[in-house]
């Protein structure tokens, strides 16, 4: 089965193109490039169904108590597998 349009892909940018206006106060290149990687968390989070604010609130738990991962460790942070 095949979707006949592309709303799948949309709904997502759809975040992005309202974001525009809340990325003129990032302060610069720098934080808008971290509030990128925010947004794109976020919207990893609703695409695999997983409550982003108990996602985000997990994580940075979780962060907090460990300062050393190894990649496998960080990439199991990731929504997708987080839901798992």
């Amino acid at each position: 089965d095949y979707d006949l349009d592309n709303n799948r892909i949309e709904r997502p940018m759809r975040y992005i193109s309202i974001s525009r206006r809340n990325s003129l106060f990032c302060g610069s290149n720098a934080g808008a490039a971290r509030t990128a990687k925010l947004y794109s968390l976020a919207i990893s989070c609703r695409l695999n169904n997983v409550n982003t604010f108990s996602y985000f609130k997990d994580v940075i738990q979780h962060l907090a108590e460990h300062q050393t991962m190894t990649n496998e460790q960080m990439r199991n942070l990731l929504p997708d597998k987080w839901a798992e």
